[in-house]
């Protein structure tokens, strides 16, 4: 994505944020997997009834109540895969000369009023999306840029730029995990034990944070992602990485406002569901986006790559000895005597890093380019290739059975567009035409710009998994991110087929589809509550939808508390997952519980940081009920309740 200052559209995307208390501060989904000593909106909050696992707000996965026999020490997947996965940064920039014109309301989005000015034009008119919420409990960042009108949420804690991991951490690239013992009867460790390319634990489910023994965690699209206190994930145009046992999430803080382009921001997660802010771990006067980090082998230092002072960039080069930072900003510089735009880095099987790049020296974003890095990626040693590839941008590399793939968006500001690879055997090239990416049913990546491509490589196999930034949420598209699984043909085209909710088992490195209407126990079953909008029912919540129509149909109570929702199985059924997606009117502190009779109830699960458009994915140990039901205690705003979806599973 490009970007170019302009005094009076920052101050006037500024005062137009500090109206709208409908836009969170910092963005996205969330779910599964707390104990009962962690719950909330990822992972932290009030503590969860006794003998019971608890699920947070987030994307996915559920880790159940009980122990698990660690397997000792596990080595990870060698090469780039793990460490280095092929990444690209998301964001967009506006075609020369052209405006990216309006956007659509939509319910819990975002405001994108007057854009983010581009090198010839800027988004003119954004749309002010209705029923967005300010993340509760949001966090103050130390050091960092709070955004304009953004709200500090009640009881934020202050996050002082993360935490530096004594003793280092693990290459990134795959080494042998240090110190694995097997456990005897020990629990799962908080945020579960995925090693890269390893084997999932066995003996129990999961633990606290962590990924079930069966390995699967659950990917919630169209809902926006929050950490463990509540607050809203911000990681535009940024990378997944996975150094160690650990996955890292970085990018740029605060978006919507342009003075804010100063900060890149990092999360940290064992699972890819519940997420821990790690502060700001680079602040630079100039502005950067388009960041991208890789672990040097040799030098044992992690490098951050940045597009570095604006649209006509730099390429600046950060270091820090933790993934967790903080980064030193060492040096930058022009590539080959020119400007660049959008970038990205890659790490290939044998150590050896590149950079994917727009080059401005023929004009802006007329030409794309592959780097080598020198041996400690600290500066540029040779041009691979470079081609014209006119009016494209965010261009990130990954590698298939031999093959690399060169992917690219359309230069379009912040509004979604198609994507384009090309192919080759030799990162030298040659390299082939451009290919569109096939995603059924839409022209524009699902309303988003793609931002990487990331493998998962475990003991079955390798899934690669698309990761995009959604700078608009618009109708049912919500939710600021976008992770989709790769299908390949024979010959290797990949397709992005949509789905709301898909399972991914790392360690295995497989994924499948979430079939509701074989999972769902609550699917087509009668649903009541203490109260009802006639337009908008309790008996909605248990009907079958799809992504293109789920927000055509929700239960939303009376504006009072308290609230409740009940699902009746229509007999006794063994059960251990409940999952909520709410609409922007949500439940801020509820309870999910459990009951044999509809008069004497459990609790099984209880927040009281709950979000707007978010997902409650809650696992707790396995119990036996005919009736479950959501007891709201706290509104979230001054409406009342509601949710699109009330699905009850028994998981194995």
């Amino acid at each position: 994505m490009t970007h170019e200052r302009n005094n009076k559209r920052a101050d006037a995307l500024c005062s137009k944020r500090k109206a709208m208390n409908t836009i969170p501060r910092r963005r996205f989904l969330a779910s599964a997997l707390l104990t009962s000593a962690l719950i909330g909106v990822g992972c932290a909050g009030s503590k969860a009834p006794a003998g019971s696992a608890s699920g947070g707000v987030q994307a996915g996965g559920a880790g159940g109540a009980g122990t698990t026999t660690g397997t000792g020490g596990q080595t990870a997947t060698g090469g780039s895969t793990g460490g280095s996965p092929a990444s690209g940064a998301g964001g967009a920039s506006p075609s020369t000369g052209g405006a990216a014109a309006g956007g659509s309301s939509a319910a819990g989005g975002i405001l994108a009023t007057g854009g983010v000015g581009g090198r010839d034009a800027g988004l003119q008119g954004g749309s002010t999306s209705t029923g967005g919420a300010v993340g509760t409990g949001g966090t103050v960042r130390t050091g960092g840029t709070l955004a304009t009108g953004g709200t500090l949420g009640t009881g934020g804690t202050t996050t002082t730029g993360g935490r530096t991991a004594t003793g280092g951490t693990t290459a990134a690239g795959g080494t042998t995990a240090l110190g694995g013992s097997t456990a005897a009867g020990g629990s799962t460790a908080r945020g579960g034990s995925i090693a890269a390319g390893g084997t999932t634990a066995t003996g129990g489910n999961g633990g606290d944070g962590g990924a079930p023994a069966t390995g699967w965690v659950t990917i919630h699209n169209d809902f926006f992602w929050y950490d463990e206190t509540g607050a809203a994930i911000e990681t535009r145009a940024g990378c997944l990485r996975k150094f160690g046992d650990t996955y890292y999430w970085y990018g740029l803080f605060a978006w919507q406002d342009p003075k804010a382009w100063n900060d890149q921001t990092c999360y940290a997660s064992k699972d890819l569901v519940h997420w821990t802010y790690k502060g700001v771990v680079l602040h630079v006067d100039a502005g950067a986006n388009r960041m991208d980090v890789l672990y040097n082998d040799t030098t044992k230092q992690y490098v951050m790559f940045l597009k570095y002072g604006g649209d006509a960039a730099s390429l600046g080069f950060a270091t820090a000895s933790t993934p967790e930072g903080p980064f030193t900003l060492l040096s930058e510089t022009q590539v080959d005597g020119a400007n660049i735009g959008d970038m990205s880095v890659y790490k290939d099987d044998d150590g050896k890093a590149y950079l994917a790049y727009v080059w401005d020296k023929t004009g802006p974003n007329r030409q794309h380019g592959i780097y080598r890095m020198s041996a400690d990626y600290l500066s540029l040693d040779a041009q691979m290739y470079l081609w014209s590839v006119a009016s494209r941008e965010a261009p990130h590399i990954f590698k298939r059975n031999g093959t690399y793939y060169y992917g690219v968006s359309e230069t379009n500001g912040v509004n979604p567009s198609a994507t384009r690879y090309y192919t080759a055997t030799n990162l030298a090239g040659p390299w082939s035409g451009a290919t569109m990416l096939v995603t059924p049913g839409s022209s524009t990546t699902y309303e988003t710009q793609c931002d990487f491509v990331f493998p998962f490589t475990g003991a079955q196999g390798t899934a690669y998994m698309l990761g995009a930034d959604r700078w608009i949420p618009t109708g049912g598209f919500q939710g600021g991110y976008l992770w989709l699984p790769y299908d390949f043909s024979t010959t290797g085209a990949p397709t992005a087929n949509y789905y709301q909710d898909w399972d991914l088992n790392a360690a295995a490195g497989t994924w499948r589809n979430f079939d509701r209407s074989t999972r769902d126990l609550a699917l087509g079953k009668t649903a009541t509550a203490s109260s009802a909008n006639a337009a908008n029912p309790a008996s909605a919540v248990t009907k079958a939808t799809t992504y293109q129509n789920y927000t055509a149909t929700r239960w939303e109570s009376t504006a009072s508390d308290p609230q409740w929702i009940m699902v009746d199985l229509g007999s006794a059924l063994e059960i251990d997952r409940v999952i909520l997606k709410w609409y922007s009117d949500y439940g801020k502190a509820f309870k999910i519980q459990v009951s044999s009779d509809s008069t004497a109830w459990t609790d099984v699960y209880t927040t009281t940081v709950g979000a707007s458009y978010s997902v409650t994915d809650a696992t707790f140990a396995k119990t036996t009920a005919r009736y479950v039901r959501m007891n709201g205690t706290q509104r979230g705003n001054a409406n009342g309740y509601s949710l699109f979806a009330f699905m009850v599973l028994n998981d194995p």
